[in-house]
Order: C-alpha cells, then structure tokens, then sequence
C-alpha cells in the first residue's frame, strides 16, 4: 500500500507546527505562521486578546499583518453590532469561516461583506485559542478566495490554534527585557499586586496572565532588585517608587 505524498502547503503547516513553539522571537513566529497559511491562500491574518464579555469593544492586538485598514474601518462603522460573526463566537467555540456566518447578516453585514471584498477580503477562517489562566485569543484570517476549501479547515484550525498559543506566551513576557529599566512594566504590575497580599493565581486573573508567567515576572524581578524573598522585593520597588507607577 502506497503511502500519500504530502502536498507543499501539508508540508509548510507540519513545518510550522513543529517548529513555532521553539521559535525565539514573536517575529519569526510571525513569519512562519505568515508562510503557512500563505501556501493555503490566506495573505492576511490579526490575533487579538479578548474575553466574550468584552465583544463590542476593540481589544488589544497580539499580532497583526494587513489587517489595519479593514480594523479601522469595521470599528469605525460600527459593524461589530451587526456582525453574525459575533453571534457565532458567543454560540459556539468551534473555528468557523466567515461563508458560514454571513446567511445570518442583516442588510448592514451585507453592506460590510462588500467592503470587506473590496479590501481583498472575500472570505476569512475564524479561530478561538484559550490560555491557562481564562485568556481568549481570537485568530481571523482572509483570503481573496470566495470560499474556505474544506478540506483545508482542520489545518487551518491547527495553524491557528499553535500560533494563538505561542504568541500568548510572547505577549505575556513581552517586557520581560533586561535593558527595560531596574524592573519591567510587567514586572512592577505582580509586585504591586503581591504587595496588596494577592497570591500568583489571584495576579493572574486581575492581569489576565497563567500564575506561572506570574511567578516568573516576581522571580525576574527578584534577581533584578538584587533580593532573595518575595516581600523584600516588594519592599524595595516601593522605596524606589516602582509601585505606584504599577497600580
């Protein structure tokens, strides 16, 4: 029994899954995600930080190529009230393409899919990635395609998935950066909240961060303020003034 030869593009998405999470910078994960949804026809991609409660509001961006206009434009229309986009990301988790959202549009979504195409956008592939400690990231990808092929979906949904993932983990220790100052942005925020008698998992959930990547911001800054415990960590960001930048 012969055994299937892989296609190019099967083979850059197995390259990239392989590969992403040893990645060292967000940038070259950034390219290699961009290479691997490219061989599949997605020229476009933008990972954003949200939580289903915030749906409506802009989030913050962990990783976006080519999709600022459109952005601009679809905040400032308000579309995102008539999105169905958004009724199916507050129905289900599953992945979805944009052709599968757009029976449920009103006038105004039709309105937007036109000027979605118009910015060479004629259909996207959606993706949800939750972190360790509650965090969503949501994954939209475009094509200039008029449809998803479906048996593309899976390995879109896998891309996706591992790169909602690791860009998570570069975002969370993002200022985690020697040359930042005595300690980093991130690193003042744990302490402040330690100081206040909050413990990692506590820290986490007020800065949407998984208590290890608290841990590690506390230990980092530990070994910047030249101190061994935790309180006297907290001691010395507040002599120095640190804290109260942090709150």
């Amino acid at each position: 029994m012969s055994r299937r030869v892989l296609t190019t593009a099967e083979q850059q998405a197995w390259a990239f899954l392989s590969r992403a999470p040893h990645l060292g910078s967000a940038g070259e994960v950034e390219t290699h995600f961009a290479q691997a949804i490219g061989a599949f026809g997605y020229d476009r991609f933008c990972a954003t930080l949200v939580n289903a409660e915030r749906y409506g509001r802009e989030p913050p961006t962990l990783s976006r190529q080519d999709f600022d206009a459109w952005d601009q434009r679809y905040w400032g229309e308000r579309y995102v009230v008539h999105d169905p986009c958004v009724k199916l990301l507050l129905k289900s988790p599953r992945a979805f393409a944009w052709s599968d959202a757009k029976p449920f549009g009103d006038g105004r979504a039709q309105a937007m899919w036109g000027e979605a195409g118009e910015h060479g956008m004629n259909e996207g592939f959606v993706v949800r990635v939750f972190g360790p400690a509650g965090q969503e990231v949501l994954i939209r990808m475009s094509t200039r395609a008029p449809d998803t092929d479906p048996a593309a979906r899976a390995v879109l949904e896998s891309l996706a998935t591992v790169f909602g993932t690791v860009m998570l983990k570069h975002w969370e220790l993002q200022d985690d950066n020697p040359d930042y100052g005595v300690i980093s942005e991130r690193q003042a925020q744990c302490l402040y909240w330690a100081s206040r008698g909050k413990t990692d998992w506590e820290i986490g959930a007020i800065l949407e961060l998984s208590p290890r990547t608290v841990h590690h911001h506390i230990e980092a800054a530990k070994k910047r303020l030249g101190v061994v415990k935790r309180q006297e960590a907290v001691m010395k960001a507040g002599e120095l003034g640190l804290l109260s930048q942090a709150g």
